[in-house]
């Protein structure tokens, strides 16, 4: 590498000074403004070629959770990528970083979601992406919002069940009911009864042999 070469940093930063403030315009059905990732890659990647910036990503799945009270197999998928960015000065100008990302989906997608997550903070991170319209006391930091679906309702019957359940606050019944529910490691809500319909039978039989009068 040459004198004359620019180094990765130096690449970096020349595309920090050529990159645009990104606003939060993507909008979710629930009126969650967010930053998409296609928001921030039309912007960035004639800049990483203009500047000879290459990214490279090395992800691994750390852990894959069922999501509590959601059917039909929803689960998180949780990665951690280590990333290279390589600079204009070749394979040795380069340097190292790693995210993590988590992906909710119910089929094969959500490794793919947690990666596409965890290169979108890579960038925030990297490059001070920032929106013009933010003000120190307005700033917060969320998750961004990858097609999570809204839990669905609960049932009629389970709101039945979970009433007679709180009906037994303040009796021995009620205490039965918690130390079931801690021995099967499951808490004693609607969703968790309405998600585990096994899980909801144990709790109707407890209340329906307890004694009466």
């Amino acid at each position: 590498m040459s004198d004359t070469t620019p180094n990765v940093i130096a690449a970096l930063a020349a595309v920090m000074a050529e990159l645009p403030a990104i606003g939060k315009a993507d909008k979710s059905p629930e009126g969650y403004s967010y930053r998409g990732i296609e928001a921030i890659t039309k912007h960035l990647q004639p800049l990483l070629a203009k500047h000879c910036v290459i990214i490279t990503p090395n992800a691994m799945i750390v852990g894959v959770r069922p999501v509590a009270a959601m059917k039909e197999g929803w689960q998180d998928v949780e990665i951690a990528v280590d990333w290279r960015i390589y600079g204009p000065g070749g394979p040795t100008d380069m340097i190292e970083a790693r995210t993590t990302g988590i992906g909710r989906d119910k089929s094969d997608k959500g490794a793919n979601k947690a990666q596409t997550q965890a290169y979108k903070y890579l960038l925030l991170h990297l490059l001070s992406i920032a929106d013009k319209a933010d003000d120190a006391d307005g700033i917060t930091y969320e998750h961004d919002r990858i097609e999570e679906p809204a839990p669905p309702p609960i049932g009629a019957a389970t709101k039945a069940l979970f009433d007679r359940v709180r009906a037994t606050a303040g009796t021995p019944l009620a205490d039965t009911l918690k130390a079931f529910a801690a021995e099967a490691g499951r808490p004693l809500t609607a969703p968790a009864l309405d998600a585990d319909p096994r899980y909801a039978e144990q709790v109707a039989a407890i209340l329906d042999t307890a004694p009466t009068g």
